[in-house]
């Protein structure tokens, strides 16, 4: 009998772990999508700024902050700034709440990164505002030139989307 009864409990072990392996890959495979869906929204967006305007406008300031401004009323604050950075790294146009203009990114490893990449979307790091963040970039050519349009996604806003999804997941689960 005890016999039996350990290899029932050992079948119902293994029956009960897998069901916890599968919906744990259930769940990651949510989060994988709905960051995916959010970060290639995004990129998509800058992409579209990026492909819809050329270098001299979206290097006059005031037309780039516009630009911001109108992402901002789209997507509310996810998009914290922009800004124009050329081939050697300088940011030569800025618009956003921080003093960025002629920032040095030539050292910034999404820098080296979006370089050599169409798009980019950069891990999150500190950089020279000191916060968590991360940058969205599309690498253009205007004849010789290349430049970078980048813009910094709100990590709070993106930590709420993985929250969400959480929530979404535990109410699903219960």
């Amino acid at each position: 009998l005890i016999l039996v009864g350990g290899v029932i409990f050992d079948q119902f072990k293994s029956i009960y772990q897998a069901k916890i392996y599968a919906h744990l890959e259930e769940l990651v495979a949510k989060h994988r999508q709905a960051i995916d869906t959010f970060l290639s929204e995004k990129q998509r967006k800058i992409r579209f700024v990026a492909e819809s305007f050329t270098y001299e406008q979206l290097t006059d300031e005031a037309f780039l902050a516009k630009q911001l401004q109108h992402l901002q009323k789209v997507f509310s604050l996810v998009f914290v700034d922009m800004g124009i950075v050329d081939a050697t790294g300088r940011q030569i146009a800025y618009a956003g709440p921080f003093d960025l203009r002629g920032a040095d990114y030539s050292q910034a490893g999404w820098f080296k990164d979006a370089v050599q990449n169409p798009f980019h979307v950069s891990d999150v790091f500190l950089g020279l505002r000191d916060s968590p963040h991360f940058i969205v970039s599309v690498r253009k050519f205007e004849g010789d030139r290349l430049w970078i349009l980048r813009a910094t996604i709100d990590f709070v806003s993106f930590n709420d989307l993985v929250e969400k999804v959480e929530r979404e997941n535990e109410s699903v689960g219960r």
